[in-house]
């Protein structure tokens, strides 16, 4: 019998994850059409998969070298959409948690992450009483934290990299793109609305210092989320 590592207990979600995504997107895909959008904002919720690229880029360490990032693990999302005009062009903040795991010194330490933005978001095509499937694109800026605790700096030799002891919020900048499915539902004053989306949160800085003081700083940071969700319409869009 196969032991499930936590690697493979995130490659297994990350499947689970994709075949989820799959089914949902033939499900709504096909469902026959709902009613345009005429409500003004929304508030959203959805979970899914945490990934990134290394947090010491650049970095060289002693013996097998350690790549300072995370195996796939959950993340949750809220977020609030505004808006403007005829439903084309918003405004939107979103909020993400997520709990994954970190090699150091003591051992692998579950670390908390927030990360917050806020932004435009595009819809290309106009919603409308044939349409129950909108794909839309946004962007925006804002900040990651890694609660690496507060404390006295320490090395991780097998990284190559030194946490100075002080948590900060990082600022990123976020780009992404999903669908929305209308479904023939509706939960309060609006329709009940399936998010499909992937963003990447860039992040300009590492939490970490590279141990060599003469090295350069440590490369740009992707931090990507898979995520799949429901928001529900609130108020009504001037001719709506």
């Amino acid at each position: 019998m196969e032991t499930l590592t936590p690697r493979n207990q995130g490659i297994d979600m990350r499947r689970n994850f994709i075949a989820a995504l799959a089914l949902t997107f033939c499900v709504f895909a096909f469902a026959s059409p709902a009613l345009g959008q005429g409500y003004q904002s929304a508030v959203g919720w959805s979970g899914g998969v945490f990934f990134n690229t290394a947090l010491n880029d650049g970095a060289t360490g002693s013996g097998d070298f350690v790549e300072m990032t995370v195996d796939p693990t959950w993340v949750l999302n809220v977020n609030y959409d505004y808006w403007l005009g005829g439903g084309n062009l918003g405004i939107r903040a979103n909020g993400g948690f997520s709990k994954p795991i970190l090699p150091w010194v003591q051992g692998d330490r579950e670390i908390r992450v927030y990360m917050a933005d806020l932004g435009i978001i595009l819809r290309p095509i106009a919603a409308g009483p044939d349409r129950s499937v909108l794909p839309f694109i946004g962007g925006g800026v804002g900040f990651m934290n890694w609660g690496l605790g507060d404390g006295l700096p320490t090395d991780y030799d097998p990284a190559g990299v030194r946490y100075g002891g002080e948590q900060s919020f990082d600022l990123i900048a976020s780009a992404g793109a999903g669908l929305d499915f209308v479904t023939p539902w509706e939960w309060g004053e609006g329709p009940l609305v399936i998010r499909l989306e992937g963003r990447d949160y860039l992040q300009f800085s590492s939490p970490f210092d590279p141990i060599d003081s003469a090295s350069d700083d440590f490369g740009l940071i992707h931090n990507v989320v898979v995520l799949l969700g429901f928001h529900t319409g609130m108020g009504t869009m001037p001719g709506g």
